[in-house]
């Protein structure tokens, strides 16, 4: 056969197409419209581990990774009701070994004249490597917010203006937000501590312009409204060196910071305690003495002395007994001496507490010192004195019971047996329920109770029979030792006097009450239409009731929303130059609020003195009697309804 020299020309150049399609990385394949391969290029071989001349007659659909071959198809049905010509597709395809590659599709679409389906030509890119990268980074990505997720300490980053760039699951949970996206673009004005915004953010704009600042104690507030002290360190977010924002991190110190404080003011309380304390080692060496301590001995150090040294030759060997008890017990007491440097003698009431770590091992020894040399002073004054003391109790006109503190009665003193209900050998030695009534019996017992559990003193009041009188008693119990002390006060004439003061005042109240309703029904009022009140005064008018009138009549054209107000003058016998003003004042102030005053009850022998004393009822509705001011009214208002419901104005409705 011969070719002629341009058909020569058309084979040479399809040959030199197909090596470079045999010869290409890139995985080529055509397909007819059933998407059976037709064609498959020498890197098949590679990828599919199938010949080309294997691949012919396979089908696209089981060289392709099994979960991705409904998304496949889906995709070719949509490329095809589009009528797409090319399209770009991103899916496995699976060697016969099972070896997975990814691959970035090319996909050419071939239609005849009828736009029918003729078939596919493919050309993929093998990205099975950048996936991987792709996947390593995001493995690597996940694991670094995990590790940044994990740290006790919040975490954030922000761009130059100062907008969330991210953070960390402990800053997101400050934040009170559920999501990371919630927070990303936000500034510190959107977010729970908005109030220091314009702090943090002036802090950010210094970070970024002269480098990092470190360990700055603030307060904080989270998402959920508590407030906690955190410690924060800032420093500039860098890339390529270019700062590009801040980065940000902060720890709670909460619980560190009220550990300090308890610290410090625990050491204040001590170092300004009443008492003298020290701390001594297991060798009664001190290591700490309090001011109060070293004031007591008259030191101006006691540091690296021996508490043992310190103590009065004559109880020094009361030390290993106490020392003993401390380390068997936890605690123990006792009374010891210490002389001062100048000579004087201290007593004090001495607390050891033994000091152990963690372990359970014994580090030394708390020594509190209570000073009682001036209490013992005192006592002493007072055992010198007690007898001068029961002087004055026998002069004072109280009665004195001293009971047990189960409620015996042990000793009494009183001015004379008149003052008892009983003579003395009917009660002393007995129970209170013995003798006393069993009602005051009982409120005896429940102070006697109260006392015991309070330690506070305790006072009531009761009745008694005396010689035939209802006597009024106060009673005032109070603890002395183990026993109870009761003074009891005759407050007969003081009751009977308040109970006459309180008649007396119950009388006031009744009268005022009294008063107050009398006014109430002297100045009555009375809506009788819609927007429109009645006032009837009856009898004189004084200047207090001319007050009330004018108060209870505002009030009523304010809460009724009054038009009109009738004050009808009727029973008003008397209407001189007071009466008169007070009409004109009521008149003038209901105008204010909007509305307007009719005045009726206008008998001849009232007219007349109107006109007398020269009135000037000229803004004030008149007429003679009640009934023809409220048909006066009535009749305006439904002229006015007919007009649209203008107002009342005047002594006309317009």
């Amino acid at each position: 056969m011969e070719f002629s020299p341009l058909e020569l020309t058309d084979a040479a150049q399809i040959q030199r197409l197909l090596t470079a399609v045999n010869s290409a990385s890139l995985l080529i394949t055509e397909g007819d419209a059933r998407g059976v391969i037709t064609f498959a290029n020498a890197a098949a071989q590679y990828y599919f581990g199938y010949t080309p001349t294997e691949c012919i007659g396979k089908t696209i659909q089981e060289l392709t990774h099994p979960d991705d071959r409904e998304r496949l198809r889906q995709q070719v049905a949509e490329w095809v009701q589009l009528g797409l010509q090319t399209a770009i597709s991103e899916n496995r395809i699976i060697h016969r070994n099972g070896t997975v590659f990814s691959f970035l599709w090319s996909v050419t679409i071939h239609y005849d004249d009828q736009r029918q389906v003729t078939g596919f030509t493919s050309i993929g890119l093998d990205i099975s490597q950048q996936e991987r990268l792709a996947q390593e980074l995001a493995a690597s990505r996940e694991m670094l917010h995990l590790v940044i997720d994990s740290l006790p300490i919040g975490v954030f980053w922000k761009d130059r203006e100062s907008r969330f760039l991210g953070c960390n699951r402990r800053a997101l949970e400050d934040a009170g937000l559920a999501h990371f996206t919630d927070m990303i673009g936000k500034t510190d004005a959107e977010l729970p501590w908005r109030a220091k915004a314009k702090l943090y953010q002036y802090s950010d704009r210094v970070v970024m312009a002269t480098g990092p600042k470190l360990n700055i104690e603030e307060t904080f507030t989270r998402g959920d409204g508590s407030t906690i002290r955190i410690r924060t360190s800032k420093l500039p977010l860098r890339r390529k060196g270019e700062v590009i924002g801040v980065l940000g991190f902060y720890e709670d110190i909460t619980t560190l910071h009220q550990q300090e404080t308890g610290l410090r003011t625990f050491r204040l309380l001590v170092d300004h305690a009443p008492d003298g304390i020290g701390i001594v080692d297991a060798d009664l060496q001190i290591s700490y003495a309090n001011s109060v301590f070293t004031a007591m001995i008259g030191s101006e150090s006691l540091i690296h002395a021996n508490w043992a040294d310190l103590v009065h030759p004559d109880d020094r060997d009361q030390l290993p007994s106490i020392v003993k008890q401390a380390n068997q017990t936890g605690h123990a007491q006792a009374m010891l001496r210490y002389p001062r440097r100048d000579g004087a003698l201290i007593t004090a009431h001495l607390t050891v507490v033994a000091l152990r770590d963690r372990d359970e091992v014994l580090i030394g020894y708390a020594i509190i010192n209570h000073d009682v040399t001036e209490q013992l002073r005192v006592e002493e004054r007072l055992r010198a004195s007690e007898q001068q003391q029961r002087a004055i109790l026998q002069a004072l006109p109280d009665l004195f019971f001293f009971l047990s503190g189960d409620g015996v009665f042990l000793q009494y003193k009183a001015d004379s047996d008149d003052q008892l209900a009983l003579p003395p050998e009917f009660f002393l030695g007995r129970h209170v329920a013995e003798v006393l009534p069993p009602e005051l019996a009982e409120l005896t017992l429940s102070h006697i109770t109260a006392l015991q559990q309070t330690g506070q003193p305790q006072r009531y009041e009761y009745q008694m029979v005396i010689e035939g009188d209802l006597r009024d008693y106060e009673a005032r119990m109070t603890a002395s030792g183990d026993n109870v002390l009761v003074i009891v006060r005759n407050i007969t004439e003081q009751r009977r006097a308040e109970r006459e003061r309180q008649t007396l005042a119950l009388q006031e109240q009744v009268i005022e009450a009294q008063q107050a309703i009398l006014r109430e029904l002297s100045t009555p009022l009375l809506p009788i239409a819609d927007r429109v009140v009645a006032l009837p005064l009856i009898g004189a008018i004084d200047s207090a009731r001319a007050q009330q009138m004018i108060e209870t009549l505002l009030d009523g054209v304010s809460r009724y929303r009054a038009t009109v107000a009738i004050i009808d003058i009727t029973g008003v016998k008397v209407v001189d130059t007071q009466v008169a003003g007070t009409i004109i004042r009521a008149a003038q102030a209901v105008g204010l609020l909007g509305a307007q005053v009719v005045l009726t009850g206008i008998n001849p022998e009232v007219a007349q003195t109107l006109v007398t004393i020269g009135a000037d009822l000229s803004k004030i509705v008149t007429k003679a009697t009640l009934q023809e001011g409220v048909t006066f009214v009535l009749a305006g208002q439904r002229s006015g309804q007919a007009t649209n419901g203008k107002r009342f104005a005047g002594k006309h409705f317009v």
